[in-house]
């Protein structure tokens, strides 16, 4: 989605889309390896923050809003094969991290937007 700007609802999509992705790079580990375990709890905190995201209400007008939705969009992008590579899963965790700090500047774009005066 790239070089657009993006609403609420595409970022919630391209949440989704991570979880998504991280549900079937997931399958193909051992259950009881630390790299799924990890993706497990990477699947967990991604899909609290997308449901922040969904109760969430933003001016999308912003530059903040705007940054921090690109840099989200452009962060899932880069992963959205990366995660896949079971045999890569240190640079996949790194990115994971990137992503939920990207989500988490976006959320602070709400709370700061609608703070009472």
């Amino acid at each position: 989605m790239s070089n657009q700007e993006l609403s609420r609802l595409d970022l919630i999509r391209i949440i989704g889309d991570m979880i998504t992705a991280i549900d079937v790079a997931r399958g193909s580990l051992p259950k009881g390896s630390p790299e799924r375990k990890e993706l497990d709890s990477w699947r967990l905190r991604l899909d609290a923050k997308q449901h922040a995201l969904a109760d969430a209400v933003f001016d999308e007008g912003t530059v903040a809003y705007q940054s921090a939705s690109a840099d989200i969009d452009h962060i899932a992008s880069a992963m959205s094969e990366a995660i896949m590579d079971v045999n890569n899963t240190a640079q996949t965790f790194e990115n994971l991290e990137r992503l939920a700090s990207a989500i988490d500047d976006l959320l602070d774009c709400a709370a700061s937007a609608f703070k009472p005066v």
